[in-house]
């Protein structure tokens, strides 16, 4: 799944680097089926600046996982962006705006745990494998 860019490193860096661009994918994924199936306009329910991150997302979503894949910074940076991001934008849906299931808490405490995890690893990905420890 990765590119051979990636080959020099430690096994625990590609599996945090393809956890990274499955997640990412999966995200993309979600977002298009909120396009499938909630028509158009997807997020009508939502404010319109909230509705234009969550479409946003399905495009910026793949493309960092292309970028993670092809081991371009420009992903590595764009991936705890994006997360950190939609953690809040739910965050805010969820608490301030009372959007979501009763189970929506959970899963914002998810995406915020994957966030803070991304951003945390983010340096060790940007790191070349023959670089400084």
């Amino acid at each position: 799944m990765l590119s051979k860019r990636w080959a020099r490193e430690p096994r625990w860096v590609q599996a945090a680097a393809t956890a990274l661009v499955l997640l990412l994918t999966w995200g993309g994924l979600q977002h298009l089926l909120d396009f499938i199936t909630g028509g158009w306009p997807p997020y009508a329910y939502a404010p319109r600046w909230l509705a234009a991150y969550w479409s946003a997302l399905l495009l910026l979503d793949p493309l960092a996982a292309v970028l993670i894949t092809r081991r371009h910074h420009a992903g590595m940076l764009l991936a705890p962006l994006i997360l950190l991001t939609d953690a809040a934008a739910n965050g805010y849906a969820i608490h301030a705006l009372g959007l979501g299931g009763p189970l929506a808490p959970i899963g914002h405490g998810v995406v915020s745990i994957l966030a803070i995890a991304s951003t945390a690893l983010t340096p060790r990905l940007l790191r070349p494998a023959n670089g400084p420890a």
